[in-house]
């Protein structure tokens, strides 16, 4: 139980070192009206724009490393005091802690590419790994079955954004929001922003970003 729970603990401590990596990032001109169209194509992880993945450990898959976290991290959420398990003082069982170590691993941890098929309903989008996920554009919630439970998906357009909302059993919530950016003069590229929140996660945890530039054709 200790262990499990340091690992947890650990994941956390890897999301919360990401912040850095993004400071000072300017801000990108976008098209003022997205469609799902524009999200189409194949899109290649450029670690130069978003996160520092040297400081987050990314681009490790969850299991890389036997007994701890990407990136060599370790500790609890600073001033989080650890998970806190909602305030009970009682640690969930150790079955429910390793799927919240699986969980926090697995939506902290980038594909390098991701390949985005659209139509005016929904948007697909294929993970270099074979993990694959649809994105129902209609704003209600859609049931997925998995490995470690269920998750509750929401997409919807938020101010010219594509918000998509994952929800575990686990009570944790990831948020993805997804843009197209056109910087003046250069290539488009597709930014999509993380934040992880709830199931004893702790409420100071950074947004990740990661930009994905367009891959040439091949």
């Amino acid at each position: 139980m200790v262990i499990l729970r340091k690992t947890v603990n650990v994941a956390i401590a890897v999301v919360c070192a990401m912040s850095t990596g993004s400071a000072g990032v300017t801000a990108r001109a976008q098209p003022t009206t997205l469609t799902p169209a524009d999200f189409a194509g194949r899109w290649v992880l450029d670690p130069s724009g978003g996160d520092d993945p040297k400081k987050s450990g990314e681009g490790e898959r969850p299991g890389d490393r036997q007994g701890g976290a990407p990136g060599g991290f370790s500790g609890g959420v600073p001033g989080g005091g650890g998970m806190g398990f909602g305030g009970s003082g009682t640690p969930p069982d150790r079955a429910k802690l390793e799927r919240m170590r699986r969980i926090v691993l697995a939506e902290t941890t980038p594909p390098k590419t991701i390949v985005i098929t659209a139509d005016p309903k929904q948007i697909a989008v294929t993970a270099d790994d074979g993990r694959a996920e649809v994105l129902i554009l209609d704003g209600k919630r859609h049931l997925r079955l998995t490995g470690d439970g269920e998750i509750y998906t929401t997409t919807r357009w938020v101010a010219g954004q594509l918000v998509s909302e994952r929800r575990y059993d686990e009570g944790i919530k990831a948020t993805r929001t997804y843009v197209v950016e056109a910087p003046a003069g250069g290539a488009r590229r597709v930014v999509v922003t993380l934040k992880l929140e709830g199931g004893g996660l702790g409420s100071k945890l950074p947004e990740l970003r990661r930009v994905y530039s367009a891959s040439p054709p091949q």
